[in-house]
Parts: structure tokens; sequence; C-alpha cells
């Protein structure tokens, strides 16, 4: 019998693996937009690929990560080329999910959803539209994806209410939409904000074994939105914890807050389901930086904030 994708994703390694390549993706917003040699309009994304290694002290049972970056020329980093976008912007990609044995990356300015082969090939597989899919010629607004069963689940931030659908996508890329503006409110009450504030979800994953979702917001505020206050201010370390029908929530504390560092990915590891590896970015005006920490679900900090470098990471998937 065939095992269901997020089984399959999750057992690919036992709890003997100490090293992993690691897929790590950028979302570089305005500055994609590139000319090809032959004059043609393209944008591109960075796609790195990295080595992670756990250790455990034979002694203390202490776990600790480390990562190792693979130089460019090694062929550390790739460049993603994408012809498709939307008022002039395009390859903006949020996240990546292996989805069987196939690597999909999700562009959040036009809803592109893109497998990647041969390190570096896009090949698009569909566009998904905002919202229900029927209100306006706008694509989804990609932000999170996680396996559920056999399926690919796609999300958006939760704050507006068009971003409160989430994306259903099955193995023949048959494609639903459903209305999660329930579930994003009941994880702004289970962190004890009021209306006026909110919630911005860019990082999630469906536990098999746990039957739970994981969401780690990248930022939350009791005030309403302003940009500048969200840059500087607005980080977030609290993990929200729900039951598969979002009836019992609970959070729980990972590490020291930095008000500048939101979490723009993260994935449980494979042969250690209480581990994760998480990216957290820095967006202020024109600055940008990316780092990579590891942590469980109990909210013990297994490696803290390694420097990745001076772009915005926003997905991160092992190999």
């Amino acid at each position: 019998m065939t095992k269901q994708a997020d089984l399959e994703r999750l057992e690919r390694y036992n709890s003997q693996t100490t090293d992993y390549t690691l897929a790590i993706i950028t979302d570089e917003d305005h500055a994609s937009k590139v000319e090809l040699e032959n004059g043609q309009t393209a944008w591109t994304s960075k796609l790195r690929y990295d080595r992670l290694f756990r250790h455990q002290d034979s002694v203390t049972g202490e776990i600790s990560y480390k990562l190792e970056m693979v130089p460019a020329e090694q062929g550390g980093e790739h460049q993603l080329i994408s012809l498709i976008a939307e008022g002039g912007r395009g390859a903006e990609f949020s996240e990546l999910v292996k989805f069987g044995s196939r690597l999909m990356t999700f562009d959040d300015r036009t809803g592109l959803v893109c497998e990647i082969r041969n390190e570096n090939q896009l090949v698009p597989r569909h566009i998904l539209m905002a919202g229900s899919g029927d209100e306006k010629f706008k694509g989804f607004k990609s932000e999170w994806a996680t396996l559920k069963g056999d399926e690919l689940i796609i999300g958006s931030h939760g704050r507006k209410r068009s971003h409160q659908w989430i994306k259903i996508l099955r193995r023949d890329y048959a494609l639903s939409s459903v209305d999660w503006r329930d579930r994003y409110r009941l994880m702004q009450q289970a962190l004890n904000l009021s209306e006026e504030g909110y919630v911005i979800h860019e990082a999630a994953e469906w536990h098999p074994y746990r039957k739970e979702w994981l969401f780690f917001p990248r930022k939350i505020s009791d005030a309403p939105f302003d940009r500048a206050r969200d840059e500087t201010d607005c980080g977030n370390n609290t993990l929200i914890i729900a039951s598969e029908d979002f009836s019992h929530i609970r959070t729980v504390t990972v590490g020291t807050r930095d008000p500048e560092r939101g979490i723009s990915s993260f994935k449980i590891l494979p042969g250690h389901p209480n581990e994760c590896i998480g990216l957290k970015s820095i967006e202020i005006g024109e600055r940008t930086e990316s780092y990579l920490f590891c942590f469980n679900l109990d909210g013990e900090v297994l490696q803290e904030d390694t420097y990745i470098g001076p772009y915005k990471c926003e997905g991160i998937e092992i190999l």
C-alpha cells in the first residue's frame, strides 16, 4: 500500500540520519526583474542548496545543529528564471515543499505553482487565483504550504479577507478553494488579540503523527497595521499548535523574541518529528537579512539564529 504524501515526506530519513541537504529559496521582490541576453524581460530568484548537520552529545543528550553553506561555484546557488509576471513583478517565491518526488514552489505575486527540476528548471503547473478563485483576475498570494494526507495545502497570510482562503491541490493538480476565515480568527483569538490587531502567517506545517496544525506567525500585533511599525516591532516567537478541526489551540513560546525578525518558513525534520528547522528574515525598507534556526515543539531552541545572507529567504525544504 502506498504511503500518503505527508507520511512519505516525514519518513524519508530515520532517527539515525545526521546530515541533510537543504533547499532555500529567495523572494527578491522588486529586484527580481532582469533582462535576458536576447533582450527578453524575465524575473529571477535565488535557489540555494546547503548542508545541515545534527549532533547529539553522547553524555548530556543535548542536540545541536550546524549549517554549512555550499559555495556557489560548488553548486550551492542557482538562478530560477520565470517569464510570467503580474503588474511587472514575478518570481517572488514564498515557499518550498516536497510533494512526492516533486519539489514545489509558489509565486506570491502571480499565484504561479511550479515544479523545480534539474536543480534550477521551473515547470509551471497551476495558477492560483485570489480568494475563492472567482472574485477577480489576481494571483493568489501564496505564503505557506504543507502536505496533509495526499493533498498539498497552500495558504496566505490571513490578514485581509481575500487572503483567508486556502487552496488544495491533489497529486493530479485538481484544485479546490476553501474558506478558512474562521480558522484564522480562532488563531488570532488564541493569541489574545482583539479585532483591531492582526496576525501575518507565512509558515505552517501539518503534523501527520500528532494530527495537529503547527502555525508559526511571522508578525503579531495588537494594533492596526502600520507598515513602519510592522517592519521593526512585530516579529514573533510564538508557535500555534491546533487540533485538526481547530477546536483546541495552544501556544508555545520558542526562544527570545527579536522584534525585527519574523518566521518565513519552517519544516519538521524527517526522522526527528519533534524537531524543526526554520527561517527568519528581516525586511526594513531596503535592508533584508535571513537566518536559519532550529527548535523543538516543546519550545526549546536547538540552534540559535545563523546568518544566511543579505537577502530575503522565504522557503526552506529538506531534500
